[in-house]
C-alpha cells in the first residue's frame, strides 16, 4: 500500500441512524475502504417523533437513544446483499468484521454464540473466501 492518504473504517450501521444512505456514501468512497465493520441497526421512526433525532436524554445510557438500537447483521436495515456486493464491484478484498452490540444477542456467552450464528448466516452466503 504506497498511498499513505487517508484510509476508511467503513461501519455501515452508523449511516443509517444519521439518515445516510450506505450504499449512497459507499459508492464515492469504495476505494478508499480498507476495513468493513458488519454491523446493523434497527430503526423506530414512531420513537423518532417523540424523542428527537439527538434521542433520549433523561436516564440516557451508552448507545440507548430511544429510536435505535445496534443489531447483528440481517436484523436491521442495512441491505447486506447489495453492500457486499457494492465492495466487490469497487475491488475490495480485505476483511468484513462482525461488531456485536446487539444487545438482544448479548449478556451471557450462548447469546453472543447464537448471535455470530446470526450473522454468518447473513454474510457468509456473500463474502468470497
Amino acid at each position: 500500500m504506497a498511498d499513505l492518504g487517508l484510509w476508511l473504517n467503513y461501519d455501515p450501521s452508523h449511516l443509517v441512524w444519521q439518515g445516510i444512505d450506505p450504499l449512497a456514501a459507499l459508492e464515492s468512497h469504495a476505494d478508499r475502504v480498507l476495513h468493513v465493520q458488519a454491523k446493523d441497526v434497527e430503526v423506530h421512526p414512531g420513537a423518532r417523533n417523540r424523542y428527537g433525532v439527538f434521542g433520549q436524554v433523561l436516564g440516557r445510557q451508552p448507545w440507548v437513544s430511544g429510536w435505535w438500537r445496534y443489531r447483528i447483521p440481517g436484523l436491521g436495515e442495512v441491505d447486506w446483499r447489495r453492500l457486499v456486493d457494492a465492495l466487490y464491484q469497487a475491488g475490495y478484498d480485505g476483511v468484513v468484521s462482525v461488531e456485536h452490540e446487539d444487545p438482544v444477542w448479548s449478556g451471557d456467552p450462548e447469546r453472543v454464540r447464537h448471535g455470530l450464528t446470526i450473522a454468518e448466516r447473513t454474510l457468509g452466503p456473500l463474502i468470497v473466501a
